[in-house]
């Protein structure tokens, strides 16, 4: 009996939360980054990213990672960070050729350097950005996020990589 009633309960939790999921609820993207670093210089890169409908097509659980160039530290130190984000979307007019969105979340950077000693770090994240659809299955888009990040290193101090990252790719809609 509890297992009947457990499976049923998942069953109507899902049907819940994807009641409002439109048709098309899996998105695809990848993406040209540019991250422009505090203490650190900014750094090109590229990344790839997935993302499902929450409730509603206004909605959507965002996860992505980045894979950027080395960043100087220092004379003669490399620091490697590769970026976790997991957040949300919140688009504005999701059925529109053009599509204004806002975008928040989380951060985990794992960080390592050549000569010191630097911790990854959890963070944040705050941007926008639009969608442009030139055809129903294939999304262009652009976005502007600001990063508030600091990784511990070298005796104690903190290495500020905060700043701005500019994103163009491309999303693909299953």
């Amino acid at each position: 009996m509890k297992k009947k009633r457990m499976v049923v309960l998942l069953a109507a939790g899902w049907l819940v939360a994807g009641a409002g999921a439109p048709a098309q609820a899996l998105d695809l993207y990848g993406f040209a980054s540019y991250w422009d670093k505090g203490d650190a210089d900014g750094k090109a890169g590229v990344g790839i990213g997935l993302g499902l409908p929450l409730l509603s097509e206004h909605l959507r659980l965002d996860g992505r990672t980045y894979f950027i160039e080395k960043s100087s530290l220092s004379r003669d130190d490399d620091l490697t960070m590769i970026p976790f984000d997991l957040g949300l979307q919140l688009h504005l007019l999701p059925h529109a050729d053009l599509n204004p969105y806002g975008l928040a979340g989380v951060s985990y950077i794992y960080a390592d350097a050549d000569r010191s000693d630097v911790d990854s770090s959890f963070g944040a994240y705050l941007g926008g950005g639009i969608e442009w659809a030139p055809i129903p299955f294939l999304r262009l888009f652009g976005e502007g996020i600001y990063r508030f990040q600091e990784l511990d290193g070298r005796r104690g101090s903190d290495i500020d990589v905060s700043g701005l990252t500019g994103n163009v790719g491309v999303k693909f809609f299953f």
